[in-house]
């Protein structure tokens, strides 16, 4: 019922040109942590992904959590995985230069962080779109590429909502933000305005947007009160192969 402890490895596929495994992490919300670093290192190591994205809300809402997230983040480092980030609302609250420090230590321990921008590899474009909550998504930068070769378009961003200005088609879009409710009781979203994509009853899971597919992590912490309820946290595997081998 009240499962902050009891993480579940949502597996996910996506019918793609390309094979690929990326493991999801989202919504850290470090302070509220309460996966261990130890589940999480076995988890990676059992799955040996192709990428780690980490879809924003690495903090809560203070500076004071970053000696806890570089250890964190160290330990994924030290697998020598490929990690893509992008910032959540929730890395904003603090002061800018506070912001600033926060995007150094994801530098410094070896996240590629995504501010509306991309990088081009053999066979996919990753983009990364700044969150939308809070106005620092720009769909234009972000997508400011030529693609002659039609590679895969991989999307990651923090808030589901930021799909609903993209008019360039992708073959993979994963998002956080909505933590699955959380607390999940009806008409939660027709309480609390958690934006458009959730007021149209889409708050976790998998669904088919008119550019493209999209996923929505419930998340692997909590906010605000550190409880979930019927509600599990996640990491997400998302398997990328032509559709015969997904069966």
């Amino acid at each position: 019922m009240f499962p902050t402890r009891w993480l579940k490895v949502e597996r996910i596929y996506w019918d793609t040109k390309t094979r690929k495994k990326i493991l999801q992490i989202s919504d850290i919300h470090i302070r509220h942590l309460r996966v261990s670093h130890e589940k999480i290192q076995s988890i990676l190591e059992e799955e040996t992904p192709d990428y780690v994205f980490l879809t924003g809300d690495f903090i809560d809402k203070h500076e004071r959590e970053f000696d806890s997230l570089k250890s964190l983040l160290q330990m994924i480092q030290k697998t020598g995985i490929e990690m893509y980030g992008v910032l959540g609302n929730h890395d904003r609250y603090i002061d800018e230069d506070k912001v600033e420090e926060l995007e150094k230590l994801l530098h410094e321990c070896g996240v590629n962080l995504l501010k509306n921008d991309y990088v081009e590899k053999n066979d996919v474009f990753i983009v990364g779109i700044d969150d939308c909550c809070k106005g620092h998504c720009d769909i234009n930068k972000s997508f400011d590429f030529h693609n002659p070769e039609n590679k895969e378009i991989l999307v990651l961003t923090h808030d589901p909502d930021a799909v609903l200005e993209i008019d360039q088609p992708f073959s993979f879009f994963v998002s956080g933000h909505l933590h699955g409710k959380q607390v999940n009781v009806p008409f939660f979203f027709k309480i609390k305005d958690m934006g458009k994509v959730a007021q149209q009853g889409m708050y976790q899971g998998k669904h088919q947007h008119d550019r493209g597919p999209i996923y929505i992590s419930k998340g692997i912490s909590q906010t605000a009160l550190n409880i979930r309820f019927w509600v599990r946290s996640e990491v997400t595997v998302h398997h990328l192969a032509p559709r015969a081998e997904n069966k």
